[in-house]
């Protein structure tokens, strides 16, 4: 795409996110983070607020994706609303790679600095850089059918499935031959680093997943928002 000038465009992005009043005061301290940075960048934000969602909390995510997907953007940069934007130095869009449609972090000994014991080497959903296409709108859409799986990850355990990524489930061994493949890609751990869980230096966003109890994640959460950006 090009300018009235014939200058080459940026692709456009939404930086996405979604949450229910249970989430509320989480999202007081995550999003201003998120619209900093895509101010910096020249993003779109929705920050999604609703009470009544389709599914239980952990498939908000896919509800508003599958949404977004539906609109003029070139990419949907997917946050969840408990990630704290740390820096603005880093425009997604470099992170994405030609040919990929879905671009997530691998948490594993490879990548990251395992804080947790008895941790399974995963892609985690938390934050997503997705390709706008035919492919992408297919793929969100399955993911919506298939469902619940048989696992405590929500949408996590059922994007794993459709990727061949069985294994780490606990639901049979891993399909490499899973023709969704050939659309992932890997984001850097700096973009999905999950403080006691899975760490990387230089992050981009810490995302506090896995943590239980809510109040310990938003006393969390607020102390590294009143150090971030």
């Amino acid at each position: 795409r090009e300018d009235i000038r014939g200058v080459p465009m940026k692709p456009s992005v939404c930086l996405l996110t979604a949450y229910d009043s249970t989430q509320q005061p989480l999202a007081a301290f995550t999003i201003p983070g998120m619209q900093a940075f895509a101010q910096a960048h020249g993003y779109e934000v929705r920050a999604v607020y609703r009470e009544e969602w389709e599914r239980p909390r952990g498939w908000i995510k896919i509800e508003a994706i599958r949404a977004a997907l539906d609109n003029n953007f070139d990419f949907v940069f997917w946050v969840d609303v408990d990630s704290i934007i740390l820096r603005c130095d880093v425009d997604v869009r470099t992170a994405a790679v030609d040919d990929a449609c879905l671009h997530m972090v691998w948490h594993g000994p490879d990548t990251s600095k395992i804080e947790a014991n008895n941790f399974v080497p995963h892609f985690n959903s938390g934050v997503m850089l997705i390709r706008v296409t035919a492919w992408s709108r297919s793929f969100f859409t399955r993911v919506w059918e298939v469902g619940q799986l048989p696992h405590h990850w929500s949408d996590q355990a059922t994007i794993h499935h459709l990727l061949g990524y069985d294994d780490c489930l606990g639901l049979g061994p891993n399909r490499p031959d899973e023709p969704n493949r050939s659309r992932l890609a890997r984001l850097d751990t700096a973009w999905n680093s999950a403080p006691g869980l899975a760490t990387a230096p230089h992050a981009i966003i810490h995302h506090y997943a896995g943590i239980s109890n809510p109040s310990t994640r938003l006393r969390l959460v607020e102390l590294d928002a009143r150090t971030a950006l």
